[in-house]
């Protein structure tokens, strides 16, 4: 996206220059005279959304702020790139949307205009507190200046405000809690690539903001806008004519078991929403954007578990299958996700599979990177939209669209993700992010324990050397390794298999496979 409008932006102005050749201060001066000039009639729409933290009214303010961080980062240089590139977003971005297009074009004239960094986001914050200064400083000092510098330059970084560790999200550690979404206007933050509509996305940083029944999005099945099945909603109430005492906060019990009682299947279902890394869609987990061609995958849980205390998640899936394999039996999956590796064991009609991962996904690029399952209280400051009659998809026996189970609930926004709670129950019932998935909770499904905590053992068993499975990217011991692979061929030929004969067969073929690994296909 960021090339896209330095494409822009070269071609509107004759004199730009890439963001990685500006210093601190030359960006700020650019800023300063883009304050100078500023629409007074669009900053008053600005203050009227709430906006006023994006554009200081005094430059006097904004100087001390920039004083404050510059005099901060001669002792914690790791912060200066990360810095520089913020400065760059946020100057384009007064640029485009302070100026009115009279100012702009005698300005450009004179200025030159910084262009959008292009290379993956900076993560702002390090666990090196070594300042480069050599001031005598405590550790407790020096990771105030650090938490100072990174507020605002971390909240490019959306996967860590909920899957950092619990215990450095409840510190307050730089990055990882959300930011306040209603004091910004410029989402979606990836410029909604996909063109999404507002029912099936409706970020809260965005304008015009988010109202009922907007970002409730559905049972999706593929990147264009109509590949969805959009859930039937009615507005009943704004905020501000619910009695808040009625209404639950979207908060999960920092420990919970949820099946349905009956034993069936469903106490918990999902649509699982990812970057596509492989054809066929049998590996993949979301990402923080929506840049890359997309997998679907519906599933529902006999069982899901979850233990903040111990970092730990586990869900045990039926796979309904689609694309090339929609007439195929359905396969099971068992995802377990303990500290910051997750595991996925699936089983391919017979074959058993092991692929070891590190969710933090495919924005890692300085490693190690890390993600862990969701805080508890990941939507402790959501948004509360109001009270809708919604249609919740899957629950106890109903479907989608029509066929879901229309439930009074209150909706919650934090930005791109919507949550929905249950007045009745007070239990988090819906949740939908149009690029990571759709979540149903049966809310008479929930327990708040886990009976044997033994369902978080890790590394799983299939997932060691020594075992009949298709080991992917796991160790000897069945621990994340990028490089290496184990009995692929096996993979290869029941896919070959699965392609040349379709469904016929497939789990006698499977069956074999291990003792006669010529088999013909």
């Amino acid at each position: 996206m960021s090339k896209t409008l330095n494409k822009h932006l070269r071609y509107a102005h004759s004199k730009t220059k890439a963001c990685e050749e500006w210093s601190l201060l030359e960006l700020q001066d650019f800023m300063a005279t883009v304050l100078g000039h500023r629409s007074h009639d669009l900053q008053k729409i600005y203050e009227g959304t709430a906006d006023r933290r994006s554009v200081p009214k005094e430059l006097t303010e904004l100087r001390q702020q920039w004083a404050k961080s510059n005099r901060i980062l001669r002792g914690l240089a790791h912060l200066e790139a990360p810095q520089r590139e913020a400065h760059c977003r946020e100057a384009v971005m007064w640029w485009v949307h302070h100026l009115d297009t009279e100012k702009r074009e005698e300005l450009q004239h004179s200025l030159t205009i910084p262009l959008l960094p292009e290379s993956p986001k900076l993560l702002c914050g390090s666990t090196n507190m070594l300042r480069s200064d050599g001031a005598n400083e405590t550790l407790e000092e020096t990771r105030e200046d650090e938490t100072h510098v990174c507020s605002k330059v971390n909240e490019a970084n959306s996967c860590d405000w909920c899957h950092s560790t619990q215990a450095d999200h409840d510190k307050g550690l730089p990055g990882t809690s959300p930011p306040d979404a209603t004091k910004k206007f410029t989402g979606p933050d990836d410029g909604n690539p996909q063109g999404w509509n507002r029912t099936r996305r409706c970020d809260q940083d965005q304008m015009p903001r988010c109202g009922l029944c907007e970002g409730v999005g559905g049972m999706a099945y593929g990147d264009a806008n109509d590949k969805i099945v959009v859930t039937p909603c009615e507005p009943l109430a704004n905020a501000s004519q619910v009695d808040p005492s009625t209404v639950a906060k979207p908060l999960y019990p920092k420990k919970f078991t949820i099946r349905r009682k009956d034993g069936k299947q469903g106490g918990y279902s999902d649509t699982l929403i990812g970057w596509k890394t492989d054809p066929f869609c049998f590996g993949f987990f979301p990402q923080n954007d929506s840049t890359k061609p997309m997998c679907y995958r519906s599933e529902d849980a006999y069982v899901k578990y979850y233990d903040i205390d111990r970092e730990a998640q586990r869900a045990e899936y039926t796979i309904h299958n689609g694309g090339l394999f929609a007439a195929f039996p359905n396969i099971t999956s068992i995802i377990l996700h303990v500290n910051e590796q997750m595991w996925i064991q699936n089983d391919l009609w017979g074959v058993k599979q092991c692929i070891c991962a590190n969710p933090s996904g495919n924005h890692c690029t300085k490693p190690p990177c890390k993600a862990y399952v969701q805080h508890w209280d990941t939507f402790a400051n959501a948004q509360y939209l109001g009270r809708e009659r919604l249609g919740a998809e899957w629950i106890q026996n109903h479907g989608v669209g029509e066929s879901a189970k229309m439930m009074e609930l209150d909706h919650f926004i934090l930005w791109a993700h919507h949550v929905w709670t249950d007045p009745s129950s007070r239990r988090l019932v819906r949740a939908w992010k149009p690029f990571n998935g759709l979540q149903l909770y049966d809310p008479e499904a929930w327990e708040d324990d886990v009976a044997d905590p033994s369902v978080f053992d890790s590394p799983p068993e299939i997932c060691k050397k020594g075992q009949r499975s298709v080991r992917i990217n796991c160790d000897d011991e069945g621990n994340y390794h990028p490089k290496k692979m184990d009995n692929k061929h096996i993979l290869d030929s029941l896919l070959q298999r699965a392609l040349s004969h379709g469904p016929h067969g497939i789990a006698t073929y499977a069956a074999g496979l291990w003792d006669n690994l010529n088999l013909v296909v």
